[in-house]
Protein backbone atom coordinates (compact mmCIF):
# COMPACT_ATOMS: atom_id res chain seq x y z
CA UNK A 1 0.00 0.00 0.00
CA UNK A 2 1.30 3.50 -0.78
CA UNK A 3 2.19 5.12 2.29
CA UNK A 4 1.96 8.86 0.88
CA UNK A 5 -2.02 9.33 1.23
CA UNK A 6 -2.85 13.14 -0.29
CA UNK A 7 -6.48 13.46 1.11
CA UNK A 8 -8.86 16.30 0.18
CA UNK A 9 -10.55 18.57 2.84
CA UNK A 10 -13.50 16.38 2.89
CA UNK A 11 -11.27 12.59 3.30
CA UNK A 12 -9.28 14.55 6.62
CA UNK A 13 -12.87 15.71 8.21
CA UNK A 14 -14.10 11.83 7.43
CA UNK A 15 -10.74 10.63 8.91
CA UNK A 16 -10.78 13.18 12.41
CA UNK A 17 -14.13 12.09 12.79
CA UNK A 18 -13.69 8.23 12.79
CA UNK A 19 -10.67 8.14 14.70
CA UNK A 20 -12.37 6.17 17.45
CA UNK A 21 -13.37 3.77 15.07
CA UNK A 22 -9.42 2.69 14.87
CA UNK A 23 -9.66 2.05 18.53
CA UNK A 24 -12.54 -0.25 18.59
CA UNK A 25 -11.59 -1.90 15.83
CA UNK A 26 -8.15 -2.97 17.45
CA UNK A 27 -10.08 -3.65 20.85
CA UNK A 28 -12.07 -5.74 19.28
CA UNK A 29 -10.14 -7.57 16.57
CA UNK A 30 -6.49 -7.71 17.13
CA UNK A 31 -4.42 -9.08 20.25
CA UNK A 32 -2.27 -6.17 22.14
CA UNK A 33 1.02 -7.25 23.12
CA UNK A 34 2.85 -5.19 24.73
CA UNK A 35 6.02 -7.40 24.50
CA UNK A 36 5.97 -8.23 21.49
CA UNK A 37 7.86 -5.70 18.74
CA UNK A 38 5.20 -4.04 16.07
CA UNK A 39 2.09 -5.30 18.77
CA UNK A 40 2.00 -2.24 20.95
CA UNK A 41 -1.15 -0.65 20.96
CA UNK A 42 1.04 2.40 19.95
CA UNK A 43 2.42 0.95 16.44
CA UNK A 44 -1.07 -0.68 16.19
CA UNK A 45 -2.91 2.48 16.15
CA UNK A 46 -0.87 4.11 14.14
CA UNK A 47 -1.10 2.09 11.35
CA UNK A 48 -4.53 1.71 11.76
CA UNK A 49 -4.91 5.20 11.16
CA UNK A 50 -3.01 4.60 7.83
CA UNK A 51 -5.30 2.51 6.76
CA UNK A 52 -8.35 4.90 7.68
CA UNK A 53 -6.28 7.10 5.50
CA UNK A 54 -6.71 4.84 2.98
CA UNK A 55 -10.44 4.09 3.60
CA UNK A 56 -11.14 7.61 3.17
CA UNK A 57 -8.91 8.00 0.02
CA UNK A 58 -10.99 5.39 -1.68
CA UNK A 59 -14.69 5.60 0.12
CA UNK A 60 -17.67 5.93 -2.29
CA UNK A 61 -20.13 7.00 -0.33
CA UNK A 62 -23.21 6.21 -3.34
CA UNK A 63 -22.14 1.95 -1.95
CA UNK A 64 -21.86 2.61 1.50
CA UNK A 65 -21.75 4.14 5.07
CA UNK A 66 -18.18 4.93 5.58
CA UNK A 67 -18.14 3.62 9.02
CA UNK A 68 -18.91 0.11 7.76
CA UNK A 69 -16.58 0.62 4.93
CA UNK A 70 -13.66 1.85 6.80
CA UNK A 71 -14.03 -0.51 9.43
CA UNK A 72 -13.59 -3.31 7.17
CA UNK A 73 -10.48 -1.66 5.66
CA UNK A 74 -9.26 -0.59 8.75
CA UNK A 75 -9.69 -4.44 9.70
CA UNK A 76 -8.26 -5.85 7.10
CA UNK A 77 -5.33 -3.76 6.65
CA UNK A 78 -4.43 -4.16 10.28
CA UNK A 79 -4.64 -8.35 9.94
CA UNK A 80 -2.12 -8.04 6.81
CA UNK A 81 0.20 -6.20 9.21
CA UNK A 82 0.28 -8.43 11.82
CA UNK A 83 0.60 -11.30 9.67
CA UNK A 84 3.73 -9.27 8.03
CA UNK A 85 4.93 -8.65 11.82
CA UNK A 86 4.60 -12.41 12.78
CA UNK A 87 6.77 -13.80 9.43
CA UNK A 88 9.34 -10.55 10.32
CA UNK A 89 9.65 -11.99 14.01
CA UNK A 90 10.05 -15.57 12.81
CA UNK A 91 13.57 -13.81 11.01
CA UNK A 92 14.38 -11.87 14.27
CA UNK A 93 17.44 -13.81 16.08
CA UNK A 94 17.26 -13.05 19.78
CA UNK A 95 21.17 -12.15 21.00
CA UNK A 96 21.87 -12.07 24.90
CA UNK A 97 24.34 -12.45 27.11
CA UNK A 98 24.97 -15.28 29.21
CA UNK A 99 25.97 -15.71 32.90
CA UNK A 100 29.48 -15.78 31.96
CA UNK A 101 29.39 -13.12 29.32
CA UNK A 102 29.61 -14.74 26.79
CA UNK A 103 27.60 -13.91 23.36
CA UNK A 104 24.05 -16.01 22.80
CA UNK A 105 22.25 -15.96 20.22
CA UNK A 106 18.46 -17.52 20.68
CA UNK A 107 19.97 -18.91 23.52
CA UNK A 108 23.50 -20.80 22.01
CA UNK A 109 27.04 -19.47 22.13
CA UNK A 110 27.84 -17.47 19.31
CA UNK A 111 31.38 -18.70 17.90
CA UNK A 112 34.15 -16.11 17.92
CA UNK A 113 36.52 -15.97 15.29
CA UNK A 114 40.08 -15.91 16.72
CA UNK A 115 42.57 -13.15 16.08
CA UNK A 116 44.64 -14.78 13.45
CA UNK A 117 41.69 -15.35 10.84
CA UNK A 118 40.86 -11.44 11.36
CA UNK A 119 44.51 -10.57 10.63
CA UNK A 120 44.33 -12.73 7.52
CA UNK A 121 41.10 -11.73 6.40
CA UNK A 122 42.07 -8.06 7.02
CA UNK A 123 45.00 -8.33 4.74
CA UNK A 124 43.61 -9.98 1.97
CA UNK A 125 40.82 -7.70 1.64
CA UNK A 126 43.13 -4.65 1.95
CA UNK A 127 44.77 -6.59 -0.88
CA UNK A 128 41.87 -6.59 -3.38
CA UNK A 129 41.43 -2.87 -2.39
CA UNK A 130 44.65 -1.97 -3.57
CA UNK A 131 44.33 -4.11 -6.56
CA UNK A 132 40.80 -2.99 -7.34
CA UNK A 133 42.21 0.83 -6.60
CA UNK A 134 44.26 0.54 -9.71
CA UNK A 135 41.80 -0.15 -12.33
CA UNK A 136 39.79 2.92 -11.27
CA UNK A 137 40.16 7.09 -10.42
CA UNK A 138 38.34 10.06 -9.40
CA UNK A 139 36.09 9.62 -6.71
CA UNK A 140 35.74 5.79 -7.11
CA UNK A 141 39.69 5.70 -6.26
CA UNK A 142 39.12 8.05 -3.40
CA UNK A 143 36.37 6.15 -2.32
CA UNK A 144 38.47 2.68 -2.17
CA UNK A 145 41.20 4.59 -0.30
CA UNK A 146 38.89 5.50 1.97
CA UNK A 147 37.62 2.18 2.53
CA UNK A 148 41.17 1.06 3.18
CA UNK A 149 42.10 3.27 5.59
CA UNK A 150 38.49 2.44 7.57
CA UNK A 151 39.69 -0.83 7.56
CA UNK A 152 43.44 0.05 8.94
CA UNK A 153 40.75 1.62 11.82
CA UNK A 154 40.18 4.97 10.99
CA UNK A 155 36.94 7.25 11.19
CA UNK A 156 35.83 8.83 8.16
CA UNK A 157 35.93 12.74 10.36
CA UNK A 158 39.85 11.43 10.32
CA UNK A 159 39.86 10.56 6.83
CA UNK A 160 38.23 13.87 5.99
CA UNK A 161 40.69 15.48 8.13
CA UNK A 162 43.66 14.05 6.27
CA UNK A 163 42.37 14.93 2.77
CA UNK A 164 41.20 18.23 3.91
CA UNK A 165 37.31 18.15 2.99
CA UNK A 166 34.02 17.72 4.60
CA UNK A 167 33.36 13.82 5.95
CA UNK A 168 29.73 13.93 3.83
CA UNK A 169 32.52 14.12 0.78
CA UNK A 170 34.27 10.97 2.42
CA UNK A 171 30.98 9.44 2.77
CA UNK A 172 29.86 9.83 -1.20
CA UNK A 173 33.37 8.52 -2.36
CA UNK A 174 32.79 5.35 0.05
CA UNK A 175 29.10 5.32 -1.43
CA UNK A 176 30.16 5.83 -5.21
CA UNK A 177 33.60 3.26 -4.79
CA UNK A 178 31.03 0.25 -3.37
CA UNK A 179 28.68 1.13 -5.99
CA UNK A 180 31.66 0.14 -8.51
CA UNK A 181 32.72 -2.76 -6.56
CA UNK A 182 29.44 -4.43 -6.37
CA UNK A 183 29.49 -4.66 -10.05
CA UNK A 184 33.23 -5.62 -10.32
CA UNK A 185 33.58 -9.26 -10.86
CA UNK A 186 37.32 -9.88 -10.25
CA UNK A 187 37.00 -8.01 -6.93
CA UNK A 188 34.12 -9.71 -5.45
CA UNK A 189 35.27 -13.44 -6.52
CA UNK A 190 38.56 -12.16 -4.72
CA UNK A 191 36.01 -11.84 -1.63
CA UNK A 192 34.87 -15.77 -1.65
Amino acid sequence: MKRNIPLTREQQELVENSLSLVYWVILESIHVNETVYGFEYEDLYQEGCIWLCHAAATYDPARSKFSTYARKIVRNGLLSYCRQMCFKQRRFTYLAVGTHGELLADGEPVPQPDDFHVQVNMIETLDLLAYAEKKYHGVTKLGIEALALKLKGMSVSDIARLYDVPPPHVGAWISRAAQKLKKDTPFLSGLL
